[in-house]
Parts: C-alpha cells; sequence; structure tokens
C-alpha cells in the first residue's frame, strides 16, 4: 500500500498520522505504545515491536563460532537401576 500522507509539527518535532488500516497491514495495534524505527540512506522503515521470547533473550548473547564448553556442564551420573 502507497500512500501520500502529511506531515506535520509536533512540538520541536514532525509526525505523521498513520491509517488504521495500514497499521492493521503490518501488525501495529492502535493501542500499542511503541514500534520499531529504522533508518536508511533515503528511507524510514517503521515495523511492530515484538518482544523476545524467553528463548531468545537466553540466547541474544550466544556466539555460534565459538565451541560449547562442555566440560562445564554437569552431565550427572547414571540413572536407572543395574539389573544383576
Amino acid at each position: 500500500m502507497i500512500k501520500t500522507l502529511k506531515l506535520g509539527k509536533w512540538g520541536n518535532s514532525n509526525a505523521v498520522r498513520l491509517p488504521k488500516e495500514m497499521l492493521n497491514q503490518v501488525g501495529i495495534a492502535s493501542t500499542d505504545n511503541e514500534v520499531s524505527v529504522e533508518t536508511t540512506d533515503n528511507s524510514i522503515i517503521i515495523k511492530p515491536k515484538k518482544e523476545k521470547s524467553t528463548l531468545e533473550k537466553m540466547f541474544e548473547n550466544y556466539d555460534s563460532s565459538q565451541p560449547y564448553p562442555f566440560e562445564v556442564v554437569d552431565k550427572g551420573g547414571a540413572v536407572g537401576q543395574e539389573l544383576i
């Protein structure tokens, strides 16, 4: 969807009002308080701000180029009962 929108003043900043149907199309609710904004050489990209899952948070500093330090992992002992 391409639309021409008006640029207005908001204090010392400029603002663009985004139509509800445009927000709905990309998954931004009118009740959302924040969006993710990225700038490139000639574009401004607005995306829904998604919270990271617990799993994403756990692995955010993981470096897959480094070998996993298995020696620090408690592998536990044998489990079960030995049958004689």
